[in-house]
């Protein structure tokens, strides 16, 4: 019977896995061509029973932690590592794998936290954990494809070719500036907000959420 279910419980596990490599990119491009409508298919599923959510793709989290774990992967195969002669603080993160990817699901979760509280902060609902669930679901696909990219551009600076490094420039700028401009257009949603503190607000949390992210990353160095 014992062995019945471990039989079982691998099958599931296979086809989880496997059925990644289907829904992994197809969450990512229809995050890339339709993020908004990716956002609220996210909160629609939300109101549906938890058996039958994200049926047509990963859920946000997994999604942002895959991204992540793909990321890692492909630092990896280019051989980009921690540094020579890590701190402290470096020492207990990069210490091993696990430990390295939690601190970075972490910093890439920091952005779809600041910006769920601020949608619900400016909207004047009450923010807990049931009502904080769905902006925050919403905005680990935008994390997801966005980490992603940056994490292709970044491997691309720190190639020796020009090219590489431009391209990489590019990509890192191109990205960075369509993530704040969806952030603004999904702010406008809120009601009263006019397009100008929109995009106040979205440039404003944008630059402080990635300075906490970088001044995290600086500790670490």
């Amino acid at each position: 019977m014992n062995a019945m279910k471990i039989l079982q419980s691998v099958e599931e596990l296979l086809y989880e896995v496997m059925s990644w490599l289907l829904f992994y990119p197809r969450t990512l491009l229809m995050t890339l061509r339709h993020p908004l409508r990716t956002m609220h298919y996210s909160d629609a599923e939300q109101r549906d029973k938890p058996e039958k959510q994200y049926l047509e793709t990963l859920s946000p989290p997994l999604f942002l932690v895959l991204s992540i774990l793909l990321a890692h992967g492909l630092e990896l195969l280019f051989g980009v590592g921690p540094t020579d002669e890590p701190n402290a603080a470096s020492r207990f993160i990069t210490g091993n794998e696990q430990n390295l990817l939690a601190f970075r699901a972490l910093m890439f979760s920091l952005h779809p936290l600041v910006f769920a509280w601020a949608f619900l902060k400016l909207s004047g609902h009450r923010i807990d954990r049931e009502s904080l669930r769905p902006p925050f679901f919403a905005q680990c696909y935008l994390a997801g494809a966005t980490s992603i990219l940056v994490s292709l551009g970044t491997l691309g600076v720190q190639e020796p070719s020009l090219w590489s490094t431009l391209a990489g420039i590019v990509l890192i700028g191109v990205i960075t500036l369509w993530y704040i401009a969806i952030q603004r257009l999904w702010l406008a949603a809120v009601p009263g907000l006019s397009r100008w503190k929109a995009w106040a607000w979205a440039i404003g949390l944008y630059l402080l959420t990635t300075g906490l992210v970088v001044t995290a990353n600086a500790l670490v160095e």
